[in-house]
């Protein structure tokens, strides 16, 4: 594990409890006992807790030979991702027709000048962090499944489907304190959290170099959150990714 991951990777996986504590804190730690949450939201909540957890064990295992306790829990993921894609596919169509809501009302009311065309376009750009991660996710935990019996991608993959958790988390922390000290918007507000994930990516890519691995799986991983920030950046604004957004949450 050592020689594939960076040093001491099941330490430095433990930044992920306060980050996502932190990043979350404003939206939904604060208001935990809110009634504006909806039972998806804490389902949901409870599920991603669960899978953090597990990004945190599992390498634990790995390091001490407890291998077979690492299978056991690596089976249990079976059954917990289906139930966090489904959770954050429904978390996501909640927000689509609670900003649609929003904005509609916005326009009826005369504080926005917008076609129906353009609300609709609006409201599928506001999902695409959502739905990009959700897809990204996806794809690097099936990735690290299907690998699971060469240790190399499979670790690869699955700390790519751990990094998920780092960008939307972060966002909101840098969104929160830039919002506090009332701060225009910049480069690092804007990109700061898709950065800090892609450096960590080129840093392990660099560090598995070093120790002469292939590094098919790393590029394929930073090839992933790449296109996830083209896209999040360049077309969330499209024609194209609106029909995207519809599609994929069948409007």
């Amino acid at each position: 594990m050592k020689k594939i991951l960076f040093p001491h990777i099941e330490k430095w996986l433990l930044l992920l409890v306060p980050l996502v504590v932190l990043g979350f804190y404003p939206s939904y730690w604060s208001k935990l006992l809110s009634v504006d949450k909806t039972a998806i939201q804490h389902v949901h909540a409870f599920l991603m807790c669960l899978w953090v957890i597990m990004s945190l064990v599992q390498p634990y295992l790995i390091l001490k030979k407890k291998i077979q306790a690492h299978k056991i829990i690596g089976k249990i993921s079976y059954g917990l991702m289906p139930l966090i894609v489904i959770s954050g596919y429904l978390l996501i169509q909640a927000r689509y027709e609670r900003v649609l809501f929003r904005v509609q009302d916005r326009v009826a009311t005369g504080e926005l000048q917008l076609t129906p065309e353009e609300v609709l376009g609006r409201v599928a750009s506001s999902q695409t962090i959502g739905i990009l991660f959700l897809l990204l996710l996806i794809i690097c935990y099936v990735l690290a499944i299907v690998h699971r019996k060469k240790i190399l991608p499979h670790a690869t993959y699955m700390l790519g489907a751990i990094f998920t958790s780092i960008d939307p988390a972060l966002d909101r922390l840098i969104g929160f304190w830039s919002n506090a000290y009332e701060l225009e918007p910049n480069f690092f507000i804007t990109y700061g959290s898709q950065l800090f994930a892609m450096v960590l990516l080129l840093a392990l890519a660099i560090y598995q170099r070093s120790k002469q691995l292939s590094l098919k799986p790393v590029l394929v991983v930073i090839g992933l959150y790449a296109i996830v920030f083209l896209i999040n950046n360049n077309a969330s604004e499209t024609a194209v990714w609106r029909g995207f957004v519809e599609l994929f949450l069948f409007r």
